[in-house]
């Protein structure tokens, strides 16, 4: 791949640093290698160069919690299996048009794993990178998945999962909105098999995303050490304050009773349990934000529903860029793929977006795909506005890095 640079655009970092205006970054074989204003870098003639004079630039949205397929329990049916696929891959091909680059399939499982090989080796082009997070639940709790209980089963759950290729947990420590049967303040797990489910995962560097709305259930989970909690919509001062003693991440999917999302549930007990947390979820993130807590981006939603999600961090006391770490940075940050990702920094994957207005004066014109003018992951870029598409080159989409020859019997 030949050298890039995305030049004369207002670069927002992801790390909360000051934007630098005519900013140039300069990309080789996928990474970032520099990023400063144009009369300090300078460009040989070999570098293509992508004009965004006038635009923003900022790293690729993380959303690290959506549902691209069903939790792990897919009828081995190769017609279902086929049409799962091809829902997960428009999906994540969606993400990324409206500008969200990393996705994580929050309770996919082993049969997810081999889409995000696919997307990794090249195979399925045009996807938002993908995290495959498998899931171990309690018999009869909230999630479904790999059903496990008691301490040693669930080390045993873990492991399997890691060994299939799982490289993230989900579990849940409370009951949620979701079955009739269910109350939100129900534990799923105690206490005791939360911490053995936590120290199996980071035996295997796998972070641990718990469901937790608050009560009981949020505080074991927090005992527990989960890497972070996630929903949070009953979330009350002590689950916060013990939320902030640990240093623990907060993702809390406000996307899930947000009006527009409660508006289509079906369920009358869903929709009457997701409009009473409303405010208190609302709440809960106003202060956790005044409170100092880590924040971080999940939706529990689909395609593009992180930029409402920004919006919904915002209207909770955000300022726009606070919005833009959490849902780059911070996310990167609790998925263990900071190394990587989130910031716009010499040695990162360049995964990143061209605005064509600002996010920082109105955080909602992420919400308008119009404004998503280049979305580029790892170097490639993957889709254009009609503006931009002079940057698109159809060579880069050709057929996959390496060909599996599969023998037939005729």
């Amino acid at each position: 791949m030949k050298s890039q640079a995305i030049i004369g655009s207002t670069i927002i970092d992801g790390t909360g640093s000051a934007t630098l205006c005519n900013g140039t970054i300069l990309i080789n074989d996928g990474k970032i290698v520099e990023v400063g204003k144009a009369d300090q870098i300078k460009l040989g003639p070999d570098v293509d160069q992508i004009d965004a004079t006038g635009k923003f630039t900022m790293p690729g949205i993380i959303d690290s919690h959506v549902h691209v397929t069903p939790n792990q329990d897919v009828p081995d049916d190769i017609r279902i299996n086929l049409r799962v696929g091809f829902n997960a891959i428009s999906l994540l091909s969606q993400s990324l048009g409206a500008g969200v680059t990393t996705v994580v399939s929050i309770g996919g499982g082993p049969p997810a794993v081999e889409l995000t090989n696919a997307i990794n080796e090249g195979y399925v082009d045009r996807c938002a990178n993908q995290i495959t997070a498998g899931v171990v639940n309690a018999s009869g709790g909230h999630v479904r998945g790999r059903h496990a209980d008691g301490p040693w089963e669930i080390r045993k759950a873990v492991r399997e999962l890691a060994s299939a290729g799982c490289t993230m947990i989900k579990t849940a420590a409370t009951a949620g909105f979701q079955w009739e049967h269910e109350r939100v303040h129900w534990p799923d797990y105690t206490e005791e098999e939360l911490t053995a489910l936590v120290d199996e995962a980071r035996m295997r560097d796998m972070p641990v995303a718990a469901h937790a709305h608050g009560h009981e259930g949020l505080k074991y989970a927090v005992n527990a050490r989960v890497h972070m909690i996630h929903h949070g919509a009953l979330i009350d001062d002590e689950g916060l304050e013990a939320i902030n003693k640990a240093d623990l991440y907060f993702v809390p999917t406000l996307f899930t009773t947000s009006i527009g999302r409660v508006a289509k549930v079906e369920q009358p007990w869903t929709k009457e349990r997701m409009e009473a947390a409303y405010p208190i979820h609302r709440e809960g993130v106003s202060k956790a934000h005044k409170m100092g807590t880590k924040i971080a981006l999940g939706t529990d939603g689909g395609a593009g529903d992180a930029m409402i999600e920004l919006s919904e961090f915002v209207d909770c006391g955000l300022s726009p860029m606070e919005a833009i770490v959490a849902g780059t940075r911070n996310t990167a940050d609790a998925l263990s793929i900071l190394d990587r990702v989130g910031t716009i920094e010499s040695g990162k994957d360049a995964d990143l977006l061209i605005i064509g207005k600002n996010p920082l004066e109105d955080i909602n014109v992420l919400q308008d795909q119009e404004n998503i003018e280049l979305v580029m992951t790892h170097g490639k870029v993957q889709t254009t506005s009609d503006e931009m598409k002079i940057y698109l080159d159809p060579r880069l989409h050709g057929p996959p890095r390496r060909i599996v020859r599969v023998n037939v019997d005729m």
